[in-house]
């Protein structure tokens, strides 16, 4: 009786088994399809036929690699479509996208990578909402037989980007960029753009660097060697066309440099959070060497620095009391997101690392070397203070819990608009483009850091939050010499989703770098000239070969 039951129900059940099945495998006519544009369809097939008609090897073996999008990162609602791609032997591939099993769209792509255009990005994101996506991707053999897979997922967020992102594009190795100025640019890009990212400034005679917007969205700050002068800040109101005079431009040389430096250069200049105030680091003696590699052609940090204030009504440049020792290195600063208290990168000066710059022994340095070999003959390491700011009168400085005295360097300091969170970059010595380099979250008093999900391979740095501190852009060399700008998203509990490559902001020739989210949608520089550029190149006071 019992072996006749069982008879009975093994149909049932391997029907009930069969039945998810069942119902993936739907015609392909039954969704949106696409194909590379040069493709040939076999004779007599129309494309969904051919999809049908395609040999599956059960089980098929997962032997294809997809490199992007990494398997749960998470697109901006209210960004453009992502870059599929894949590392594959075979001659054309299936791509389907599937939500719950069932199929959302299905193509077949005879190049490793894959871009829906804007009609099909809305029709997948209209069918997906913000469930996972699951990416399928099979080789397709000569014989029309699939041969490997790969798989990965992403989902759609629920929370938009909101505002543009602007970046600088510089030559690689630094010896190019910086005999060749007029190649640098400053871009800014919306995530939501299918077009490339609009050039705001470039072709210039003068260097420019690092950048900032200010959080009111009222001021945009550059560093730029105007007319020589290493300190040198431009101060431009938000406006769409931005031309540059005299009277744009302070200079962080205001402030005296004790010995042994002979000048300001204002590194790494932000802002507070009513834009009244400009901090920078000044009195720096550079530690750095040029190298030939692509990758990592310099090693830089300032060997000596204090914080100073730019005031913006007074138009005074002033120590921050509490941030200004001279037996200290003291560099990037960041405001809290109220304003109370001022984060910065500090370690003790090493006069050896002074007698090597004056001396000339950097200069000399053999620049076939690599950073790794670098690193090894003038290590430091930086850990993260902050100040009370006290209206530019400072006060005690303390130790930032989990960002201090951990054997490494902690550098770069970043709190996020909601004054929930503090990230920073984080390596074994130095402070920028170390290989090593990766970005760590702390809450914004301190406490516990944890290494970001978002981390790519190699050199992670140059973070900015969004305005709604649910995004941060960075950039990286994960994916290429020519450093890229990435994004994750942070959580409510400060965990970050892996990261997803703007691919539209590279270039195959620039590195892309410095991300700052602009604070407006709208309302941003995009239009910057120079009135007089042949009046504001000058020669350099530089005499450290920078």
């Amino acid at each position: 009786m019992t072996s006749r039951l069982m008879h009975l129900r093994l149909p049932v059940l391997l029907f009930f088994l069969l039945i998810p099945c069942l119902t993936v495998v739907r015609p392909a006519a039954a969704y949106p399809l696409f194909r590379s544009p040069e493709l040939t369809l076999p004779q007599g097939m129309d494309l969904s036929a051919w999809i049908d008609s395609l040999t599956r090897k059960i089980p098929a073996p997962a032997s294809l690699t997809i490199l992007e999008p990494a398997d749960g990162a998470l697109v901006p609602s209210d960004a453009a479509s992502p870059f599929f791609r894949w590392q594959d032997d075979a001659p054309a591939w299936l791509i389907t996208l599937s939500v719950d099993g069932a199929p959302v769209c299905q193509g077949v792509m005879d190049t490793p990578y894959w871009i829906p255009d804007q009609t099909m990005w809305e029709r997948i994101k209209a069918a997906a909402g913000h469930r996972t996506i699951r990416v399928t991707v099979s080789g397709i053999d000569s014989a029309s037989t699939l041969t490997g897979r790969g798989e990965t997922s992403f989902a759609i967020s629920e929370d938009p980007v909101g505002v543009p992102l602007g970046f600088l594009r510089k030559r690689l190795p630094f010896r190019k960029a910086k005999d060749a100025p007029h190649d640098s640019q400053m871009v800014v890009g919306d995530v939501g753009s299918y077009g490339k990212p609009h050039v705001v400034l470039q072709d210039q005679p003068i260097c420019f660097n690092c950048h900032a917007y200010s959080p009111d969205g009222k001021t945009y700050g550059m560093d730029m060697d105007y007319k020589g002068d290493k300190g040198g800040y431009a101060l431009m109101g938000m406006e769409r066309t931005v031309t540059i005079t005299d009277n744009d431009i302070i200079s962080w040389n205001a402030y005296k440099a004790p010995k042994p430096s002979k000048y300001s250069m204002g590194l790494f200049t932000t802002f507070s959070p009513d834009g009244k105030y400009a901090a920078s680091t000044v009195g720096e003696s550079s530690a750095f060497v040029m190298l030939d590699d692509l990758y990592f052609s310099q090693m830089f940090y300032p060997a000596t620095g204090q914080i100073a204030l730019y005031d913006r009504e007074r138009k005074t440049v002033t120590p921050l009391p509490g941030a200004d020792d001279l037996s200290l290195i003291q560099t990037n600063p960041a405001f809290t997101a109220d304003g109370s208290r001022v984060a910065y990168a500090r370690a003790m000066v090493k006069p050896e690392i002074l007698a090597a710059i004056k001396a000339g022994d950097l200069k000399r340095e053999d620049p076939t070397q690599t950073i790794l070999d670098v690193n090894k003959k003038y290590p430091i390491q930086f850990s993260l203070y902050s100040v009370p700011f006290n209206n530019g009168h400072g006060g005690q400085s303390t130790p930032i819990a989990g960002a201090s005295d951990n054997g490494m360097s902690n550098f770069f300091p970043k709190y996020s608009p909601d004054g929930k969170w503090l990230i920073f970059t984080q390596c074994e010595t130095g402070l920028v483009l170390q290989p090593d380099s990766r970005l760590v979250i702390t809450p914004a008093e301190g406490g516990e850091a944890r290494v970001l999900r978002a981390n790519m391979g190699l050199m992670n740095s140059w973070h900015s939050w969004s305005p709604n501190s649910r995004w941060l852009a960075f950039a990286s060399k994960g994916n290429s010499p020519y450093t890229e700008i990435f994004i994750t998203h942070i959580d409510e509990t400060g965990q970050s989703s892996p990261a997803l490559r703007l691919f539209r902001f590279s270039h195959p020739e620039l590195a892309a770098m410095v991300p700052e989210f602009v604070p407006t949608k709208n309302l941003y520089p995009r239009t910057m000239e120079l009135a007089d550029p042949e009046g504001a190149a000058g020669e350099s006071m530089a005499t450290d070969g920078r």
